[in-house]
This record gives structure tokens, sequence and C-alpha cells, in this order.
């Protein structure tokens, strides 16, 4: 091999290596952002800069500057006793110790989002989407919904004091996430279970409550009963003395009464009011 077709070589081999190089400088010279995406620049020399990117194809100075990417979607963090039903494998519930001492068991989800202006403080005091989710979200959910519920009895979390408890949960995480640049939108108790003595204690408190009730109402059944009985009586008693009192004043409503429960084969006719009637026995039918 000559020397000159040894340099033709090295030469290619030189123009390959530059064109190599040259075509990394573009590729990572770019940066796209997705839909509902947000990027952070760290420069080596500045740090994190202020301005994020938005959704589109973005310059940077390659290999002196990278980008992280978040997420600026409503994003959902839910904590299950169902393996495989939450963020994390395995029971991920949080049990938590009612006003009245009782072990409540809760499933719950947390919604939040990134504020575009709040990715960089993100990216420089708490790390990537997955630290923040480690370090800010869990632990906070999971201490507040606790620290809410130690104020209520076990079993408001189940009555009409439901909303009034998720109400409060709510404006407590909303300012605990928002102290590290979170927006918190909402919270959701999608399960609420007690210990199984608590329960069966629940059951045979309301079995006998609905036996109360149940005895309550034939009680008053019972008692409406006797009322129409005794109206009923005294509607009778007032109609007899009616009766007597016309009787009394009308002697010939007598008679009438007489005649209309005579027999139909029965001659009479209607004497003076100070006779009997003179019944026909020849006719009567005996």
């Amino acid at each position: 091999m000559t020397s000159q077709s040894l340099r033709l070589k090295l030469t290619s081999l030189l123009i390959g290596i530059g064109a190599l190089f040259i075509v990394l400088i573009i590729m990572d010279g770019f940066v796209s952002i997705g839909a509902g995406e947000i990027g952070v620049i760290f420069d080596r020399g500045r740090g994190v800069l202020e301005e994020p990117l938005n959704e589109g194809l973005h310059l940077k100075i390659p290999f002196w500057q990278t980008v992280e990417v978040y997420s600026a979607k409503t994003q959902e963090y839910t904590m299950s006793k169902i393996s495989g039903e939450g963020a994390l494998l395995g029971d991920d519930s949080i049990n938590a110790r009612s006003r009245d001492g009782q072990t409540v068991t809760i499933d719950a989800t947390v919604l939040f989002h990134l504020d575009r202006k709040s990715a960089p403080y993100i990216r420089s005091y708490i790390g990537k989407e997955k630290d923040y989710l480690r370090i800010i979200v869990r632990p906070k959910a999971r201490s507040l919904i606790r620290a809410v519920v130690a104020k209520y009895d076990a079993l408001d979390l189940v009555s009409e004091k439901r909303n009034e408890i998720v109400s409060e949960m709510t404006s407590n995480l909303k300012k605990s996430f928002e102290d590290h640049k979170i927006s918190f939108d909402e919270v959701v108790l999608r399960d609420v279970s007690f210990s199984s003595e608590f329960s069966n204690a629940v059951e045979q408190k309301q079995i006998a409550f609905q036996r109360v009730k149940t005895a309550e109402y034939q009680k008053q059944e019972a008692e409406q009963v006797k009322q129409k009985k005794i109206i009923e009586a005294e509607g009778e008693a007032k109609a007899i003395e009616l009766k007597g009192q016309s009787l009394k004043n009308n002697p010939s409503v007598i008679q009438l009464e007489f005649v209309n429960k005579m027999s139909e084969n029965i001659k009479w006719g209607i004497l003076p009011d100070s006779a009997l009637p003179l019944l026909d026995l020849k006719n009567l039918g005996m």
C-alpha cells in the first residue's frame, strides 16, 4: 500500500468522523416538546434556565444544554389496597385512626398538574417527574388525609359529613401542594372500610335501631287503630243519643219503626196515639 493511498483512506476516515460529528451536533441541537408537555433547559454554565420551553421544536446548544420534559396535563396518583390498581405494587392504601379510635382504611386518588412557570422550580429544587411524585405527592397526600380523618368519627366518613371531610382534605392538600409549586385539583375517596369488629358492631347497632323503629311504628299504628275505634264508638253513641231524642220527641216514629220490622204478611193499620196496634192473628204466618 502506497503512502498516497494511505493518506486517501485516512482523509476519508477523518471526513466520515467529521460528518458523523456534525450530524450528532445537529441532532442534539434540536429538541421537540410534545402536546401537553413542558421543557426545562439545564445549561452547564448558567444552571436551570427560568424560561420553560412550550410545545413545538426548539434549538439548544449541543452537548452543553440538556432538556428535561414534564407533563402539563392533569395527573392522578392512586393509593389502593388492590395490587396493580394504584401507583405502587401491593397494598398502598392509607391506614388512619379516627377521632373515636377506630382504624380506617382509605383508597384515595389525588389529581394535580404542573403550571408551565413552575416547571423550572421543580427541576431546580425537586427533580424529575418521578421525584416529585415520590417526594411531594405521595407523602403529603397520605399525611394530610390522615390528619383530617383524625378530626372526625369513623362513621362520619360514610355519612352526610363525607362532603365536609373531602372539602377539608382538598383545602389542606391544595395549600400544601402549592407551597411546592404543584397545582392541586381534587381528592377522591374511592373506598372507605373499617375493621371487621367495628363493621359487625355497626351492623348490630343498625339492626337494633331498625327493630326500635319497627316497634315505634307498630305502637303508632296500634294507637291509630285505637283512636279510630274510639271515634267510631263516640259516633255510634252520638247517633243513638240523637235517635233516642228523636223518638222521644216524635212518638209516631216508634210506630214506623215497629211497622218496618213486621213481616210483609201481617195486616196492620195506623191507630190513634193512645191505642195499641191491632194484629190480624188469622193471617199471621204461623
